[in-house]
């Protein structure tokens, strides 16, 4: 199973997301606004309009500097 984390700023929402795939699906996913923190996994891939990323990982824009490390995502995920 191949385990990739990725942190993206997106403007145009103005959230961060914390998104880990395993092998091309996105299995746990953490939305960050000025406002909120939405966690979102397999288990719960829906809440209120947030839903966990339903795309492969390739149809994402990414550059070097997203992908992250385990350890910097599970800091995140662990203080729910």
């Amino acid at each position: 199973m191949n385990d990739i984390f990725i942190k993206k700023y997106w403007a145009d929402e103005d959230k961060l997301f914390y998104l880990h795939f395993q092998d091309k699906a996105a299995v746990k996913q953490i939305e960050i606004t000025a406002n909120e923190k939405i966690f979102l996994d397999i288990d719960t891939p829906v809440q209120g309009e947030s839903m966990l990323y339903d795309q492969e990982l390739n149809l994402l824009d990414l550059e070097q500097e997203d992908f992250i490390t385990k350890e910097e995502f599970n800091i995140v995920w662990q203080n729910k």
